[in-house]
């Protein structure tokens, strides 16, 4: 009885299995296989996927996020929450204050889960949604909301907020799916970003001052050259040298000479907006990217530093206080007035203008800013 028992068990988990299928039949079945997908939504995604992967650091991942984004799915705007606890992203991220509300670090990832069911899956808002006080609040008119959890092994980095006007975003399921992988792309690609900026960091600091050295002014100035143009923008740079260097040097020595550089460096970041950035380029020359700055408010701002700097006194804690002075050479680039195509070769030109005129301030007794202009363009 047992063996017949037996033997009608596996009779009947036989019969309730599915047919085993060949090679053959595999390929056949898959080849016939279609899914339907809203062709738009497709070719946008798979042109969005291409410009993550090409993305060269975690400020291009940024603009591409924040601006080429919504542009490019007909969005009415961006919003990105990212979840940082230790302000590590708030080192990394440079201007980031450029975004306003559109770019926004919590310390507190709770924040950004009650925006999702217990699943971290993509929700669609619309104008009833609670939700839809919490995101996209400074912004008017929005009436649907998407959203794309950012995540890294389940565990919740980020949330970005795409706005519409109107309900011409049609999401099925297989389109679901899609923006979904989206989600996923963006998440890895923002965790290799992070990961490559904070070694990058290390190598773009000086270990000094604690400010860009001359390979991330190099790369910051190519960055704000290429932001400007998109803006129409103009952008202003200094370089300033601080006066009679070495001879302070030979007479304070070393450990002084320190001490005075990294005191300017403070003294002059301390009235930089959030969006100017500094560079150390040698061993007592500083250069300044001023964004959004015409020739005007750029010789305002030169002429402000150098008095600044002039009246400083630094004490180097020893009983002994230091004067120093500063001679500065400007170039402002308006987009408008220049054109250009070649942005590395119009960043090597302004630099070389700048320094030119930073020669100039040195040749008259230093203490002064000189204005220099680009000539009829070049690029």
């Amino acid at each position: 009885m047992v063996d017949d028992q037996g033997l009608n068990g596996a009779d009947e988990e036989i019969q309730g299995a599915p047919p085993a299928e060949s090679r053959q039949e595999i390929r056949e079945r898959r080849l016939n296989e279609t899914v339907t997908v809203n062709r738009y939504i497709y070719l946008q995604a798979q042109q969005l996927e291409h410009m993550l992967l090409e993305a060269p650091d975690l400020q291009a991942l940024l603009e591409i996020l924040l601006v080429s984004m919504p542009r490019h799915f007909s969005f009415r705007v961006a919003e990105l929450w990212l979840y940082d606890p230790e302000n590590v992203l708030a080192e990394l991220i440079v201007g980031g204050q450029r975004y306003g509300h559109s770019l926004q670090l919590h310390q507190d990832a709770f924040v950004m889960q009650e925006l999702y069911d217990l699943e971290l899956d993509i929700v669609l808002l619309t104008a009833t949604d609670t939700r839809m006080f919490e995101v996209l609040k400074s912004e008017q008119g929005i009436d649907y909301a998407l959203l794309l959890p950012l995540t890294d092994s389940g565990r919740m980095i980020g949330s970005l907020h795409l706005g519409l006007q109107d309900d011409t975003l049609i999401v099925g399921e297989q389109e679901e799916q899609l923006i979904s992988h989206l989600a996923t792309m963006i998440s890895a690609c923002f965790k290799s970003a992070v990961s490559r900026q904070q070694v990058s960091r290390l190598t773009m600091l000086d270990p000094l001052t604690q400010i860009s050295n001359l390979r991330g002014f190099e790369k910051d100035i190519t960055r704000e050259i290429a932001r400007a143009r998109r803006a129409d923008k103009a952008l202003t740079i200094l370089i300033m040298e601080i006066d009679e260097f070495d001879e302070l040097y030979e007479h304070y020595g070393e450990r002084s000479g320190q001490f005075v550089v990294k005191k300017v460096a403070e003294r002059i970041t301390s009235d930089l907006r959030a969006t100017d950035m500094m560079a150390r380029l040698s061993r007592s020359k500083f250069a300044l990217l001023i964004p959004g700055s015409g020739e005007m408010l750029g010789q305002e701002i030169a002429e402000r530093m150098r008095d600044d700097i002039e009246g400083f006194a630094v004490d180097d804690g020893r009983g002994a206080v230091l004067q120093v002075t500063v001679s500065i050479g400007m170039v402002t680039w308006e987009p408008q007035q220049y054109p250009a195509v070649d942005m590395p070769h119009l960043a090597r030109q302004m630099e070389s203008v700048a320094s030119r005129a930073l020669a100039l301030s040195q040749a008259k007794g230093g203490n002064r800013v000189t204005l220099s202009r680009l000539s009829t363009l070049i690029v």
